[in-house]
């Protein structure tokens, strides 16, 4: 059965189990950030997205290699498979991250503020989801959605838009569960607290704060 999963990955949490898992080039990366706070959103981030591929294919974070395209989309290396897809996107204390199976897929998150109303941010989180998905820039000129993709826009978390692009999957639903430290963290609209420690189990305890909410989206293709 193909899917479409996306996390929400807090970025406030304590960076050092995540550095561990970088590569060179990555650190190196990181490194270059002015602020400490940014560097610690930078690594918590990309070592997030890390554990989430590692448990997919079965490898060590540490040991996942990555190639970019011309606009600097990553994928995994060729020796991983070709088909496991992903995209990182984000903002202020918050990032989300997106894998599918066989299926091009995009996020972007922006944190809300109060200059733009909150149509801005749907729109340009669909726009730039859509785009990151094709692997392709933003244009000077308005960004046309092709036939065959399917967008999403949604509230990860109080004060946060979120948009996710990805090939057309016919009837797909999408169901959403919280993953919260304590299960009273809990909101209404989750689903019971049992399937969201589920879906955690395998990471370390150092690594599991961050991970805050999951959504999987399913289909009947196989």
């Amino acid at each position: 059965m193909s899917e479409v999963r996306w996390w929400a990955v807090r970025l406030d949490v304590s960076p050092e189990a995540f550095y561990a898992t970088l590569s060179e080039d990555e650190r190196r990366r990181a490194a270059r950030f002015r602020f400490e706070r940014d560097r610690q959103r930078f690594v918590v981030a990309r070592g997030a997205l890390r554990e989430l591929l590692g448990r997919h294919l079965d490898t060590r974070a540490s040991e996942l290699r990555f190639v970019y395209n011309s606009f600097g989309k990553p994928a995994l290396s060729p020796e991983f498979g070709g088909r496991l897809k992903f995209n990182l996107s984000h903002s202020a204390d918050l990032a989300l991250i997106a894998i599918a199976t066989d299926w091009e897929v995009g996020v972007d998150v922006e944190y809300l503020r109060p200059d733009k109303p909150r149509t801005f941010f749907e729109e340009w989180t669909k726009q730039e989801a859509y785009v990151k998905a094709r692997g392709e820039g933003l244009s000077d000129g308005p960004v046309v959605f092709a036939e065959g993709w399917s967008l999403h826009t949604f509230e990860p978390a109080p004060g946060y838009i979120g948009a996710l692009a990805y090939t057309a999957i016919s009837q797909a639903n999408v169901r959403t569960a919280a993953c919260c430290v304590n299960p009273s963290d809990l909101s209404s609209r989750s689903i019971a607290a049992g399937e969201c420690t589920n879906e955690r189990n395998g990471l370390p305890n150092s690594l599991r704060k961050a991970f805050s909410v999951l959504t999987t989206a399913r289909t009947g293709h196989r």
